[in-house]
C-alpha cells in the first residue's frame, strides 16, 4: 500500500509531487493525459522503496506505459538513490542523463565501482552502472536507443495534444556546452585509475552536470532547477539565462534548485524566467550538521512571494518506530536523533485550461513563512 495519496490526477490536469527527504529528492510530474515523467529518486530510508514508484502504484499509474521519461539529473545519491529501480519498473521510458557526463573517464569511474564499492560512497556510480545495463538490453531487444542525452536547450520530449491534454513539451536548460567541456576536463585530470588509487574519489563536482528543466504544457511552464547552481562562469543558471532560451510566457511554479541552497539563488531567474509570485517547491538536504536550506535561504524565497513549500521542516522528523526505540531506551537515549526524518509530500495541481497552482501537504511537508 502507497505511504502516499493515492487519488490520481484528473486528464486535464497538471501535476508535480515532490518528495523528500528521508535522504533525497524525487519529483514526479503528470503532463496531461496519464504521461508521466519522473525525475530523479530517493528512498524511503525504512521500507526502502522508491517513493516516485509508491505513488504511481498507489494511484494506479501503469509504470509500464504511462512513465514516458526517467531523468537522472547527475550523480548525487541524494538525487539517485533507486533510480535504477525506477528505470527498470518503467520499460516504455526514454531514460535521460546528462550530456557533462558521458565520456570515458566518467565511465572508467562507474566500472571501478565494482572494485571500490564498500570502501568509499559510491551509491551514484553502482545506479549508473545499472541504467548503462538496461539501456543496453533494451536497445539489444528493441534495435532502438532508449538512452537520451540532455544539454542546454535540447527538446527531449515533444508530445502532440491528446485528448483533453494539450501538446508538451520538455527541454533540458543544462548543462551549457561549456559546462560539458569542463566536466571533461575534470574528469580527464583526476588520475584516480592512472595512479590505480581505488579509494580516491573523483575531484570533479557533479552538481555542475546537473539537468535543469522546463516543462510546458498548455498554459502551464514550470522550471525544475535539480541541483543546478548559480554558477562558475559559463556553467549553471549563468549560462541558462546567457542562452537563446527565451520561453513566451514565464514559469509559475519552481522546483527549487540544490535544495534551496544560496550557492543556486540567482535574480535572474525572478526577472527572466518566473512569473510574479510563483508557487515554489524545496526538498531540503541534510548531512550530520548540515541543513539546506538555513533561515537565511528560505527567506531569500519567502521575501519574493508567499507561496514557498518545503517537503519536511528542518528538524528531522522521526517516525513512530523511532519513538518507540527511543522511550524503550530512556536515558540512555536522550541524544539519539533519527538522521533521515520521514519524507513529505508536495502536490501542486493546476487545470491545463489554466488558473491558480493548489498545494497539498502530506506527511511533515509545510508551507513556509505562514506562522503556525
Amino acid at each position: 500500500m502507497s505511504s502516499f495519496s493515492t487519488e490520481p490526477p484528473a486528464p486535464d490536469v497538471f501535476e508535480v509531487s515532490l518528495f523528500g527527504p528521508g535522504k533525497g529528492e524525487s519529483v514526479v510530474v503528470h503532463l496531461g493525459a496519464r504521461r508521466w515523467i519522473v525525475v530523479d529518486s530517493c528512498r524511503n530510508q525504512r521500507t526502502r522503496v522508491a517513493a516516485a514508484l509508491d505513488y504511481l502504484r498507489g494511484i494506479g499509474a501503469d509504470l509500464t506505459t504511462e512513465v514516458l521519461t526517467v531523468v537522472a539529473t547527475h550523480a548525487h545519491d541524494d538525487h539517485f538513490d533507486g533510480i535504477a529501480e525506477v528505470v527498470e519498473a518503467c520499460p516504455a521510458a526514454t531514460i535521460v542523463t546528462s550530456h557533462a557526463l558521458m565520456n570515458r573517464e566518467f565511465f572508467a569511474l562507474v566500472e571501478a565501482e565494482r572494485d571500490i564499492a564498500g570502501i568509499t560512497n559510491t551509491a551514484a556510480y553502482r545506479e549508473y552502472r545499472r541504467i548503462f545495463e538496461i539501456i543496453e538490453q533494451r536497445r539489444k531487444s528493441t534495435g532502438k536507443m532508449p538512452g537520451r542525452l540532455a544539454e542546454e536547450n535540447k527538446v527531449l520530449l515533444n508530445l502532440p495534444a491528446s485528448g483533453e491534454a494539450p501538446p508538451v513539451k520538455v527541454t533540458a536548460l543544462s548543462p551549457s556546452e561549456y559546462g560539458v567541456v569542463r566536466a571533461r576536463e575534470a574528469l580527464a585530470k583526476d588520475q584516480l585509475f592512472r595512479l590505480g588509487e581505488r579509494t580516491r574519489r573523483s575531484v570533479y563536482d557533479p552538481n555542475e552536470a546537473s539537468v535543469a528543466l522546463w516543462v510546458s504544457s498548455g498554459t502551464v511552464n514550470v522550471l525544475l532547477g535539480a541541483d543546478i547552481l548559480k554558477g562558475p562562469a559559463g556553467c549553471g543558471w549563468g549560462a541558462v539565462l546567457e542562452s537563446s532560451f527565451s520561453p513566451p510566457e514565464p514559469a509559475t511554479l519552481y522546483k527549487a534548485a540544490h535544495h534551496g541552497s544560496k550557492t543556486s539563488h540567482h535574480d535572474g531567474l525572478w526577472s527572466d524566467l518566473l512569473g510574479d509570485g510563483p508557487t515554489v517547491l524545496i526538498a531540503p538536504f541534510r548531512l550530520g550538521s548540515i541543513s539546506v536550506p538555513s533561515g537565511d535561504e528560505a527567506a531569500y524565497f519567502t521575501d519574493r512571494t508567499a507561496e514557498v513549500f518545503i517537503t519536511s521542516p528542518r528538524s528531522p522528523t522521526p517516525s513512530k518506530a523511532f519513538k518507540r526505540e527511543v522511550a524503550k531506551l530512556g536515558s540512555l537515549a536522550k541524544n539519539a536523533r533519527d538522521p533521515y526524518g520521514i519524507i513529505g509530500h508536495l502536490r501542486a495541481r493546476v487545470p491545463l485550461a489554466g488558473g491558480a497552482w493548489q498545494v497539498e501537504k502530506f506527511g511533515p511537508a509545510a508551507q513556509l513563512g505562514i506562522s503556525k
